[in-house]
């Protein structure tokens, strides 16, 4: 049963920043406590997975790539072997198509197809909340999102601490080095502030069979600046300027590989987001309101005058806003929480060449409001229906059309007993076209046919959590079974060069599981996830017309991870063994790419001595058998030999210090 006491704010606004509403049922059991290695995480990341069961995940990981952080997690990869091309993936659907947010800033530029649109440094990040598969009307996206919130002055501070600082070094051989500092203070009961600064300097990788990953050489600096201002108990205000650049001497096809041809197309590149946001947060008694007004820049500048060229710049910029409120009431003897929402934004996109705009700006205006209403039947059944209204409306080359549609949402929990839940939902998608990216010029020729994609996502789940069983301190297990039909399918990655065009109407497959357990000092996790898509019908009109029954470009198919943790007091040391396997991809159709399989291993251990502690030492030993190659996220094609490698066996080492 719910507590119409006052929510708990902070808690709150992880959840409501993120615009996600999670169905997944999480059992709450106080933990007995087992443990006697009693520490305080101060700077690792927080996992939160939809689809996995137990107490979210913190990631103490050397993490210079967001691969670091989630290619373990079930249903969720990370192609790009690059920060400058790196792409999340659920369930084989691309960025484009899921819901991306830095600390509430809409991530959707469309930039260039050759490199990713997600500038983030995971070393700043505090939480990451993983949305597999639009399980919710409050979602956009059309198989899920990710929303990550970087860390604040009060996750820093000590209990009675007024100002902290950290510093951070790092070093890997294979071959960059690291380093960042952090200053972050409550000024008084009111304000509190945040400024950091980080740096990766990195020389060209190597891969398993000692090739050297050309065009990866260059420098990345991250500056991230917050101040908050804490109205009363039930108002805070939060502005934060987040500056990522990212400069070096790279390709410009950066996501092929090695084996593509770059001698003579490598070249100073600069790539760079710039983020201003304001949020607000609202905490009344049975109502909590987190509303984000946002800037979102991005600038894609090869410069190529010194090799008889031009200097070309790709420009998107978001501006926008959402609100999100959720309230609990109670009507006669049937409790209610209602999320309701509105959010809008209007996106452009330009090419310009040494200076100059290049062709025309393209634009998109949209909004949505939203409502859904969780309602507990009983103490054991809730069910969760909601609506959502899309208006998108768009001033393209491929198109000057409005895109106008209503869905609809149902989700249901049910608690079987104290051990398993059972749930279910169906949600309805919409998704209107995205700007062609900015780098090229698309095409002036528009496409009377153009469709918004939409379609339907269904899940069951099944969910269990028992302590003490079996000798263990805790045991639970989940299981997650989805389809996701999605029409007029746009693959956003070609609309540069094609304009933008329906290629068919498509159909993902595929189950999810998790098992979790823990004994004492010991903790372990195994997963498992399997995505299976393919075009159940075709445009035969459009350009490159996939062929029917041809899987998506991204599909990463079956995929295990193992996670085990280990930790020793008396040596204040913790040990983590992480363990990666993806099966061989099948062509089921002649046009279909086969991927190779590949198991990856990865070693780290962090010393916190007693002695001196605010000290952190990690070594880690990732890739620990040298294999070579690539995530199927990532391109990876067999047949021309353009295959985006990641780095081999790499040593690393870093170290901080809180002040």
């Amino acid at each position: 049963m719910k507590n119409s006491a006052p929510f708990q704010r902070k808690r709150i606004a992880i959840i409501i920043s993120s615009l996600c509403s999670s169905l997944a049922f999480s059992v709450q059991a106080e933990e007995p406590k087992v443990s006697t290695y009693e520490t305080v995480e101060v700077w690792g990341t927080q996992i939160n997975n939809d689809s996995s069961l137990l107490s979210n995940d913190i990631e103490s990981k050397q993490a210079d790539h967001i691969s670091d952080l989630l290619r373990d997690q079930p249903g969720i990869d990370v192609g790009g072997s690059h920060a400058l091309n790196q792409s999340i993936n659920i369930r084989g659907v691309t960025e484009s198509d899921l819901n991306i947010t830095i600390d509430g800033v809409d991530q959707s530029n469309n930039v260039f197809h050759h490199v990713g649109n997600l500038l983030i440094n995971p070393d700043i990040v505090k939480a990451v909340d993983l949305k597999l598969g639009s399980n919710s009307i409050i979602n956009s996206g059309l198989g899920g999102g990710v929303a990550f919130e970087t860390k604040d002055a009060d996750d820093l501070l000590k209990d009675g601490q007024k100002l902290g600082a950290r510093v951070y070094g790092g070093y890997a051989d294979n071959d960059y080095y690291t380093y960042s500092g952090t200053v972050y203070s409550r000024l008084n009961e009111h304000f509190d502030m945040l400024a950091y600064y980080s740096a990766i300097d990195r020389n060209n990788p190597d891969d398993g069979d000692g090739v050297e990953q050309v065009g990866q050489e260059g420098k990345m600096q991250n500056v991230l600046l917050k101040a908050g201002f804490d109205i009363n108990d039930s108002n805070r205000l939060e502005l934060s300027y987040d500056y990522y650049n990212d400069d070096g001497d790279y390709t410009i096809k950066s996501n092929l590989g090695a084996g593509y041809s770059h001698d003579n197309l490598i070249y100073p590149i600069e790539y760079t987001r710039e983020s201003i946001a304001l949020n607000y947060e609202l905490s009344l008694t049975n109502t909590e309101v987190h509303s984000t007004l946002y800037s979102n820049e991005m600038n894609y500048n090869p410069d190529r005058r010194d090799y008889g060229s031009t200097n070309d710049e790709g420009i998107t910029n978001n501006i926008g806003f959402k609100v999100l409120a959720e309230t609990y009431l109670e009507t006669a003897t049937i409790e209610h929480t209602a999320r309701y929402g509105i959010e809008g934004q209007q996106q452009e996109s330009e090419k310009k060449v040494n200076g100059s705009r290049s062709g025309e700006k393209e634009s998109i205006d949209s909004y949505a409001v939203y409502v859904e209403d969780e309602i507990q039947l009983t103490e054991k059944l809730s069910v969760t229906p909601g609506v959502r209204y899309d208006h998108h409306a768009m001033d393209a080359n491929s198109s000057n059309d409005t895109f106008k549609e209503t869905s609809f949402a149902l989700a249901a929990k049910y608690l079987i007993n104290d051990q398993w839940t059972a749930r279910a939902s169906a949600t309805e998608l919409f998704q209107g076209p995205s700007l062609p990216g900015s780098f090229l010029n698309a095409p002036e020729v528009i496409n009377e046919d153009l469709k918004a994609e939409t379609g339907v996502n269904y899940e069951l789940g099944l969910s269990f959590e028992q302590q003490n069983l079996a000798g263990l301190d805790s045991v639970g297990f989940s299981v997650s079974v989805f389809e996701t039909n999605i029409d007029d399918y746009i693959d956003n990655s070609t609309t540069g060069k094609t304009g933008i065009e329906n290629l068919g109407d498509v159909q993902i497959r595929g189950v999810e599981s998790s098992i979790n357990m823990r004994k004492g000092e010991f903790t372990s996790r195994l997963t498992y996830a399997h995505s299976d898509s393919k075009y159940t019908s075709i445009n035969a009109n459009a350009t490159g017309a996939p062929t029917k029954g041809e899987a998506l470009t991204n599909e990463v198919g079956d995929s295990f991870s193992l996670n085990l943790g280990y930790a020793i007091p008396a040596l204040d040391v913790s040990l983590n063994w992480t363990s990666m396997l993806t099966l061989d991809l099948h062509k089921d159709v002649d046009a279909d790419v086969a991927k190779e399989g590949y198991d990856v291993h990865d070693l780290s251990i962090q010393w916190t001595p007693k002695q001196v502690e605010d000290l952190t030492i990690t070594a880690g030993l990732e890739n620990i058998f040298d294999e070579t190659y690539a995530s199927h996220a990532s391109y990876n094609n067999s047949i021309n030999g353009y295959t985006d490698f990641e780095p081999g066996r790499t040593v690393k080492l870093t170290a901080s210090y809180l002040f």
